[in-house]
């Protein structure tokens, strides 16, 4: 059997074998290990994507990566997360995949895939990057900005309209 612990402080998730794991349980999210990373079913709440935020800055580091590509990952995934929850319309409820992967030895970066079955494409909003009074529309160029690239694909998940896939391989 064997287990690996993730994370600190009041996050305490264990991975036996590729069982789901996480110890104290947040309704809505199931997390299952992979073998250079996690795989997150949830459905989107405060608490929930906190949960994945926290598992996305901590699993990276037991794989060796540099903690602020892991902080830069963690930015990622909540951009895409709150898209999705955006583009989903007010009070809906929002499933969503998350997957967070540490690349290759001798090759620095993360890979980040969301699905989710919110219509249409994402699109770029107006506001500036450094705009202290937008309330959105800076997630896309946020990942612009961190990522090597990013691409929208149909999602290889049964019930999912599109995956956002990208690569995280330089800090804020």
């Amino acid at each position: 059997m064997t287990v690996t612990v993730y994370g600190t402080g009041t996050l305490r998730a264990v991975a036996v074998d590729n069982r789901s794991f996480v110890l104290n349980p947040v309704p809505g999210l199931v997390v299952s290990r992979r073998e250079r990373g996690f795989r997150a079913d949830l459905t989107a709440s405060g608490e929930a994507v906190s949960r994945v935020r926290e598992l996305t800055r901590a699993m990276p580091a037991s794989h060796g990566t540099d903690e602020s590509l892991a902080e830069s990952a963690e930015l990622v995934v909540s951009e895409l997360v709150a898209n999705a929850v955006r583009a989903s319309g007010p009070n809906a409820v929002v499933p969503l995949v998350v997957e967070v992967l540490v690349a290759l030895p001798g090759t620095p970066g993360i890979e980040v895939i969301v699905h989710d079955a919110a219509p249409g494409q994402p699109h770029r909003g107006e506001a500036s990057l450094d705009s202290a009074e937008a309330e959105s529309g800076r997630g896309l160029g946020i990942l612009a900005a961190l990522t090597d690239g990013w691409t929208v694909e149909p999602s290889t998940e049964p019930t999912f309209n599109k995956m956002i896939r990208c690569r995280v391989s330089r800090a804020e």
